[in-house]
This record gives C-alpha cells, sequence and structure tokens, in this order.
C-alpha cells in the first residue's frame, strides 16, 4: 500500500475514533443575525433603549434562557450585522422558551396599542433580513 494511502487510513481511522468518544451535547445555542438599518431614523440612543427593555423584560424574566447576548458588529465595511444569542437546556425548550418569550412580552408591554408602539419603534432599526442558526453545545 503507498505511504499516503496509509497516512490517510490511520488518520480516517483516528478522527473517527474521536467522533465515536465525544459526550452527548450539553445545551443548545440558537444565533440570530438580524441586519441593522442605516437609514438615518432614530438613533443610537433610543435603539439602545429599546433593546435593553426587550433584554430586561423578556430574556432576563424567561427561566428558560439559560444565557442571552446581544451585540452588533463593530468595525468594518459592514456594521449591519445585530446578534442576539440564546441558550436553552435542550431542542424542546427552544420553542418552549420562544413561547415564554411572547407571554413575557405581552405582560410587559400589557395591551396591542403598547406593544405595537414598542414594535413600531424597535423594527424600524431592522430591514427584515436575518439568518437563524441553532449549534449544539459540547462539554
Amino acid at each position: 500500500m503507498h505511504v499516503m494511502c496509509k497516512i490517510l487510513l490511520i488518520v480516517f481511522l483516528f478522527t473517527g475514533a474521536i467522533a465515536i468518544a465525544q459526550p452527548a451535547a450539553s445545551t443548545v445555542i440558537v444565533l440570530n443575525n438580524a441586519e441593522l438599518s442605516l437609514t438615518g431614523e432614530g438613533s443610537i440612543a433610543e435603539f439602545d433603549s429599546l433593546n435593553s427593555l426587550y433584554n430586561k423584560n423578556v430574556y432576563a424574566k424567561n427561566e428558560l434562557i439559560l444565557y442571552y447576548k446581544t451585540f452588533s458588529h463593530w468595525y468594518g465595511h459592514n456594521n449591519r450585522d445585530f446578534i442576539t444569542i440564546v441558550e436553552v437546556k435542550n431542542w424542546g425548550d427552544i420553542i418552549k422558551a420562544n413561547q415564554r418569550n411572547a407571554e413575557l412580552f405581552e405582560a410587559a408591554w400589557p395591551n396591542p396599542a403598547a406593544r405595537d408602539a414598542f414594535n413600531t419603534a424597535y423594527n424600524k432599526y431592522f430591514t427584515g433580513a436575518h439568518s437563524d442558526e441553532i449549534y449544539q453545545v459540547w462539554d
């Protein structure tokens, strides 16, 4: 057998053994990358305030969320990325956490007019373009 084939076979067998030996995933990360709108409507102070209000009244109170963080692209050619990371215990908690977020949102803004006002103010900062990814965490 050619030396290179032997090396590739050994590497393949070794990496296969490592993949089999990995422990089960421990938690799940949901990452949302939304595109910020740079139309000039609003202000950084208003956006920061709205984001803080939502985080304080929804994410921070959601007992199904183990960790959350929102942040934006700071430096480079395109600063439109606004990323939200949410960590939950397992796959099933993704849907449960989203349902709980909706309940907490309604509790924080109890009438439809208040919810609409918040959504209108907050959503003007986004284009609507986004991506969602789900990752598993390995301990």
